[in-house]
């Protein structure tokens, strides 16, 4: 799988979005660990935290890609 980063981060140590090569979004950030009020979740998934422009930029390039 090749990936795109489409959000800003300076060090590659720092919340990101990719696109990948099969049009998903790999997310890049912070893990959240269960037990986390209303957060389930099922075998092989992960969590992870984003602040909200990251999120933002991520819909804007994948916007983009869906056109």
């Amino acid at each position: 799988m090749k990936l795109t980063k489409v959000t800003e981060c300076k060090d590659d140590n720092c919340p990101a979005v990719y696109i990948s090569d099969r049009g998903t979004a790999v997310i890049q950030g912070a893990v959240v660990n269960p037990p986390t009020e209303g957060l389930t979740l099922g075998a092989g998934e992960t969590a992870v935290e984003l602040p909200p422009e990251v999120v933002l930029s991520a819909v804007e390039a994948l916007q983009e890609v869906a056109k």
